[in-house]
């Protein structure tokens, strides 16, 4: 198991591309704000499509939530390790999307 710090903005970098596509934004997303929105959305656009992990995608942006709102380190930690151990489906969750609309 990987002991590399997880931060709000790696998840961001890492899956914020991937989320756009799914959700047709003209840019992926680079604050907290627009990705839980835009995550939000690509759950429930993938839910509609029939793709498997949209309901990952919603826990995901409330652990996201919940983490950046944590003042405690540990706590914090946890919550978005928990979150990114549930974003590692948006890649597949994307090129599934790009199969279906290709």
């Amino acid at each position: 198991m990987s002991t590399a710090t997880v931060t709000i903005d790696g998840l961001i970098r890492e899956h914020a591309p991937a989320v756009a596509y799914i959700t047709d934004e003209p840019a992926p997303a680079t604050t907290l704000a627009e990705f839980t929105r835009q995550l939000a959305y690509t759950a429930d656009r993938c839910d509609k499509a029939g793709i498997a992990g949209s309901d990952d995608l919603a826990t995901a942006v409330t652990l996201l939530l919940e983490g950046a709102a944590e003042t405690g380190n540990a706590a914090k930690s946890a919550l978005l390790r928990r979150a990114a151990v549930l974003l590692r489906v948006v890649p597949d969750m994307a090129d599934e999307y790009r199969d279906m609309v290709a």
